[in-house]
């Protein structure tokens, strides 16, 4: 027996949604991967150069000393920014794994849309590629809000101040920060004081 028209309809938005939210899952933990490997990436390099810091200081070389610690330096802001970043999206793929159904659409994804472009924005330097494939996630998750308000009725304004959003990015901040205090190298003690004025982009 064929299902009423307005009911043939919604299963095929119901299936279509699945998909799309599947896809838009993939493509996060696949950039949130990406994130990963960087940041290791990154640790190794960083190991190398204080490692080189420390010969130098033994060495007496305080110009090639420097010029190690201020590369630590700039490798630690690069490596908290990305940790931060996937930290996000980790959290945001968490969210997204929950909704099931359309009514719960707009209480995930506005949260959810704003940190990925907070993320987008802070990467767009850092690593371009994940930025991009980012902009790209942005579109699908819009395409599923304006859907998701046709069916429900409901509007959703999406704003990068969003309450909840921030206090996501703030949890991940933290979590980037621990993370950073227990597996990236550190300054050397007398070269604390370096600050990167900004920060370089990882090819």
């Amino acid at each position: 027996m064929r299902l009423p028209w307005k009911a043939e309809k919604a299963v095929v938005k119901r299936v279509s949604y699945q998909d799309r939210m599947i896809e838009i899952l993939t493509q996060l933990k696949i950039q949130s991967e990406k994130l990963n490997r960087t940041v290791e990436r990154l640790k190794h390099r960083g190991k190398e150069l204080f490692e080189q810091c420390v010969r130098a200081e033994q060495e007496r070389d305080t110009a090639r000393a420097t010029i190690y610690a201020n590369e630590i330096a700039q490798l630690r802001k690069m490596t908290r920014t990305i940790l931060k970043s996937q930290m996000s999206l980790d959290k945001v793929i968490l969210r997204l794994e929950t909704v099931k159904e359309f009514g719960d659409v707009m209480h995930v994804l506005g949260p959810a849309t704003s940190i990925i472009r907070q993320v987008q924005t802070e990467l767009s330097g850092l690593v371009p590629e994940v930025a991009h494939n980012l902009r790209r996630v942005d579109e699908m998750l819009e395409g599923v809000i304006i859907e998701a308000g046709n069916v429900t009725g409901a509007s959703l304004y999406v704003s990068t101040s969003d309450s909840e959003a921030q206090k996501i990015l703030e949890e991940a901040s933290e979590i980037a920060a621990q993370r950073m205090k227990t597996s990236f190298p550190d300054l050397p003690e007398s070269y604390k004081h370096l600050e990167p004025s900004q920060e370089p982009r990882v090819e």
